[in-house]
């Protein structure tokens, strides 16, 4: 029985969160109305206009992250589940002492 979680399912809880989440802060601003409509350094509106597409070049660094992160992953997964080299036929090599004698005068 593998009792591993599921990345994509956890994954895409995350993303449907916090669309819901960026979604509904967009659509109702606070009781005061005080959220300017032009913000542009709260992250919530930093994120609405990249997935507007108003800031390509943070699309482009994101999809730049994010291929690199799945290519390291795809190693460490690559690595994990191959084969362990065979031990080769050579002495075993002694562990090194833990303390050295070193001569002062």
């Amino acid at each position: 029985m593998n009792d591993a979680p599921d990345w994509v399912e956890q994954a895409r809880r995350l993303v449907t969160g916090l669309g819901e989440t960026l979604g509904s802060a967009l659509r109702e601003p606070d009781a005061a109305g005080a959220h300017p409509t032009d913000c542009r350094w709260c992250p919530v509106c930093q994120v609405a206009a990249v997935v507007r597409g108003e800031r390509p070049e943070v699309t482009n660094a994101l999809a730049d992250v994010l291929t690199a992160a799945a290519a390291a992953l795809r190693t460490v997964a690559e690595r994990a589940s191959a084969p362990a080299p065979e031990a080769e036929a050579e002495e075993p090599v002694a562990p090194a002492a833990p303390v050295q004698h070193i001569e002062i005068a």
